[in-house]
């Protein structure tokens, strides 16, 4: 039966209700699934784009180039990218609502979301492995930061320790010694600060990775449903 046949209402008495309106409707609903894949597409390359900047802004940390602008950078646009895999995954979830009556085209439909559903798990998988890495290379920064922190107290103990001695037996007050246990103290001071900032960032990774992890298991479970349907 052609589209002319379903257009005048010929055929059988199932398809004889089939109005302009109904066609108009079916017209509208091609075009927003469109749309839709056409957005996940491109959050999906956004998301792979996002990916790559947070791979080259982690080898910096820990280096002579880890500083306060490039954990900020890192910081944003690990953020962004969640915000692009939410929007994902709930645009994956609404698409697969997109069925039409038709089984050619409800077996093509099926398909296209089963390939976006894939090339998403893909990303996702890569963005978790670079989180991963990050958090790794956090901690080894926390680690070296608590040794430095450890030893610098020491030193700083060791020094007071000594100017307290002198001044008990009526030396004059050593300026310059007072000045290194001043510095000394600035210096652990900050160290204390950057371990808590990272920290609080190597606990902003884990629970991240967490949600990847459900979203892999809601994705997981999609792709499922998909292949059912194109079995069908």
């Amino acid at each position: 039966m052609s589209f002319n046949d379903l257009e005048q209402g010929l055929g059988s008495p199932n398809t004889s209700r089939i109005t302009p309106n109904t066609i108009a409707l079916a017209s509208d609903d091609d075009r927003q699934y469109k749309e839709l894949t056409q957005r996940i597409a491109q959050q999906i390359f956004h998301i792979n784009g996002n990916i790559s900047n947070i791979e080259r802004l982690v080898n910096f940390l820990g280096g002579p180039r880890d500083t306060s602008e490039i954990r900020g950078n890192l910081h944003d646009v690990t953020n962004a990218t969640r915000d692009l895999i939410k929007d994902s995954t709930h645009d994956l979830k609404l698409l697969s609502s997109y069925q039409p009556l038709d089984a050619t085209k409800s077996r093509q439909r099926r398909l296209e979301q089963q390939k976006l559903s894939k090339d998403f798990q893909k990303v996702l998988s890569s963005f978790q492995k670079a989180q991963r890495i990050s958090a790794s290379k956090q901690r080894e920064y926390v680690d070296k930061a608590k040794a430095t922190t450890v030893m610098l107290q020491s030193q700083a103990v060791s020094n007071e320790d000594e100017l307290e001695e002198e001044q008990q037996h009526g030396a004059l007050i050593d300026t310059q010694r007072q000045m290194q246990l001043e510095a000394l103290d600035n210096e652990i001071e900050y160290n204390e600060l950057l371990i808590t900032e990272r920290e609080g960032e190597i606990q902003n990774i884990e629970q991240g990775i967490t949600e990847l992890n459900e979203i892999f298991r809601d994705m997981g479970m999609l792709v499922n449903e998909q292949e059912s349907g194109i079995r069908k």
